[in-house]
């Protein structure tokens, strides 16, 4: 996608109903998020991988990545209603699904 992500140069804190807590931001410039892990398992993980998306309607984002351990995300996040519904495969097999609320960092 060559249009530029309209949240570019932005931070968001997550908090997942299963109590997941994580930091996305995005690159200003390119389509690179960095995830920080806040607590559970993963707490004080920090990464930067290349992210995709795609505009859905009603203001949803489809926002999707490999992480560095090859774990798979997918996103359906609408910032302005402040809502995330997020689908998590570890290279393990395990699948989560879950919603969450965002706020801006």
């Amino acid at each position: 996608m060559t249009e530029k992500f309209p949240y570019s140069g932005k931070e968001f804190l997550i908090k997942m109903d299963n109590g997941l807590e994580v930091k996305n931001s995005y690159d200003s410039d390119k389509n690179i998020i960095q995830v920080e892990f806040l607590n559970g398992d993963l707490q004080g993980t920090v990464m930067q991988v290349p992210f995709q998306w795609r505009l859905l309607s009603d203001g949803y984002l489809m926002i999707s990545w490999q992480e560095s351990d090859n774990n798979t995300v997918v996103h359906c996040d609408n910032f302005e209603k402040k809502i995330s519904y997020a689908y998590y495969t570890t290279m393990g097999g395990d699948f989560y699904v879950m919603e969450g609320k965002i706020s801006q960092l």
